[in-house]
Order: C-alpha cells, then structure tokens, then sequence
C-alpha cells in the first residue's frame, strides 16, 4: 500500500515495511512451498492477524469506532465530526457486518471450529483489538494453549496496557507458564505510546502515564519477556518526542542493566491517515524537533552493538525516514490535502477538546500558532 510506496519513492534508500516483513523467518520457510502450488490449492496462513472484537477502554484520536467500543459510544452520544475525512462515522454498525459484544458472533464461532486445524500449521498469531485484554476469548486462547500446546507457534499481542493490574497480571503469569513449559515458541507483547505524560494522554484518551508504567513494569518482570513500544508518530508527537526518547532510555538501563539482550524495543511508523493527524500538516520550521531528536539518538547510539542501554542505528533509520518524510512528502501530500487537513484539524480538536473537557493549547503550548493558522484556514473553507 502507499504506507511502503510513500517511502520507497523518498530520494535514496529507504527501507520500508514490507521489506523487513519480507525477511521473516515464517516467510522464508515457505517459498518453495508456495512456488509449487497451484492456484486451486487451499493452504492454511502461517501469519494471522486476529481481533474479537472492538471492545475497548481508550478512544485515542486517531482511532475509530470499528475499533473502539468507546468511540461508538462517544458519536451515538456527541454525533460526527464535522470533517471533510470521515473517520469517525458509525455508518458501518447499519450495514449488519457489526456484531456488539452482546450479540452472539458467527465468525468467532467459526474461527474456534477453524483452530484445531489452523494451529497444525499457524507460525505466527497476532492478536489485536480493540484492547485484547477485554475480550475472554484472549484468555480462552491461552487457557486452549496451555491444555494443547502448540510449540512452534509465536504469539504477538498488541496492548494499551491501560486495563486493570489483574488482567496483566493473569496475563504475564499465563505467558511465563506456556513459555517455561514450551507450550509455545515465542510470546511478544506490544504496546502503544506516541509520546509521554500530558501529551501522550491528550493523544490517547483512557490513558494514565503511571497505570501503563505499572503495569509494564508487571509484565516485564514476571515475564521476563521483552516489549516492544509501537509508537505512531503523528503531528502531535514532533514537537513533544524527546521526552519518550529519555523514558525509554530510562527504562532501558532500569531492565536491561548490564546485559546486552535488548527488552525494550520501539518503532517509529509514521500515521497517514486521517489527514488531520498528519506530520505534513506542520509548517517546515516544526523540522528542527525532528532534527534534534535525530541528533539525540545520534548522540546516544550503541556504535558496539553491545549497550543495550543506547539506541540503535536501525532505529535511527526508522525515525530518519520518517524525517525525510515530513521534509520530501511524496506525491500523495499535495497542497489542497494540506490544506483539507489544517481545515479539519481545527475544527477536529476544538471538539475534542469540548467533548472530553480538554485544553490543546495548555497541552501543545509549542502548536498555538499552528492552531491558530489553522483556524485561519478552517474560516476560509467555511467562507
């Protein structure tokens, strides 16, 4: 998709997602597999992503309904957005693809029929939400696991990590107990945060900066798992990164202490959509926040791949190419969607802001004049 186009057509060299993905284990097993096939033959997946449902406790900005049973019931309540990019519609829940968590659901019901089979061959299971930690059928899995164990099988999990500390501690004691016992390969949790304190809970609304430090703080001990921090990197991330950079520092020399494994990982992707969270909206002088966040993990770099204290160079690629991105654009980031997304970022935050009792300017004090160009540009579409 143009996620990987937009930054294999940047100037240079740049390696994007599909690339790294192409270079997984689970996927080099099974070329000559798949070359020797025909078209009418079935094969079950070796990777699958899997969500039960949209059940969640956070609504973050970006998100949607389709994913948070908290933005379903924010719109029922408050109605649309008014944007010219609508994610936020509800208009799916009339077309009966959407089934509530009330309502008895065929295609779970069909996936659990599908899973003996399906595990013979699964590499790779990533299960995703809503927030997985809500829904039963998460715990089911690895209940089924524990009593069938499927030891070639790596489980991914994607986590807020903003639930209750009894679901993380079921959770980091089930996982230790399937992968002490072999009952699975591997097990990797991860977790999302785009920034820290205020800022990070402006973003991800549901959010509480001590819960989610806590409750890692759970997981990785009793697991003695790693953790990988997915972090999308939106416009308001630019100009208020650095302080995550120094907390993953922080908790890199809190767990890692003198080893060389590496347990705190994170990503950098940069968000696309909708265009009111964009990086491309940011005048050019909102670069240098980039810039410096470069130079800092320039500074901190671990040149002898043996500190697993510092940072990486292949995570200074990663932001590096989202910089180029911010600066290059591509064919996609034309002036009139510019413009569209200043228009809906004002009136996008100014509701959120009166929805949620929230105050962007106290919170972003670096993006007033931004918010206020946009406003600007919100009034001229409106005239």
């Amino acid at each position: 998709c143009y996620y990987c186009w937009n930054i294999e057509d940047l100037p240079g060299e740049h390696y994007s997602d599909r690339m790294f993905h192409s270079a997984s284990p689970w996927v080099k097993n099974d070329i000559d597999i798949i070359k020797n096939m025909s078209p009418e033959d079935n094969i079950n997946p070796r990777f699958l992503e899997l969500s039960f449902g949209n059940g969640c406790n956070f609504k973050c900005g970006y998100c949607c309904p389709q994913a948070s049973s908290l933005w379903v019931d924010e719109i029922e309540k408050h109605g649309n957005y008014d944007l010219t990019y609508n994610q936020y519609g509800i208009e799916f829940l009339e077309d009966g693809s959407f089934y509530s968590r009330d309502e008895e659901n065929p295609y779970i019901d069909a996936f659990w029929k599908w899973w003996p089979e399906l595990r013979k061959d699964l590499r790779v299971l990533r299960l995703t939400g809503g927030e997985p930690l809500m829904n039963p059928n998460t715990f089911k899995m690895l209940e089924m696991l524990d009593q069938n164990p499927a030891p070639d099988l790596e489980i991914n999990m994607n986590s807020n990590l903003g639930v209750s500390f009894s679901k993380v501690e079921k959770l980091s004691k089930m996982v230790k107990k399937l992968l002490d016992e072999n009952k699975i390969k591997k097990f990797y949790l991860y977790t999302s945060i785009d920034s820290w304190g205020k800022q990070a809970e402006y973003m991800r609304r549901g959010l509480d900066v001590d819960v989610w430090e806590k409750n890692l703080d759970t997981y990785l001990t009793t697991t003695g798992q790693n953790v990988s921090f997915m972090i999308t990197y939106n416009v308001l991330s630019v100009a208020y990164f650095r302080p995550l950079l120094e907390k993953i520092m922080y908790l890199r020399k809190k767990y890692n202490g003198n080893s060389i494994r590496q347990r705190i990982d994170f990503d950098t992707p940069y968000l696309k959509e909708p265009p009111h969270w964009m990086i491309n909206l940011l005048p050019i002088e909102f670069g240098k926040y980039i810039d410096s966040d470069l130079q800092f993990i320039r500074d901190n770099i671990n040149e002898k791949r043996y500190n697993s204290l510092l940072f990486s160079e292949h995570e200074y690629e990663k932001l590096k190419r989202v910089r180029d991105y911010f600066y290059q654009g591509g064919e996609k980031i034309t002036s009139d969607l510019i413009q569209q997304g200043r228009r809906d970022f004002y009136s996008f935050f100014t509701e959120y802001d009166r929805r949620s009792n929230l105050n962007f300017k106290e919170t972003f004090p670096l993006y007033e004049d931004f918010l206020d160009i946009c406003k600007v540009t919100y009034e001229q579409f409106e005239g």
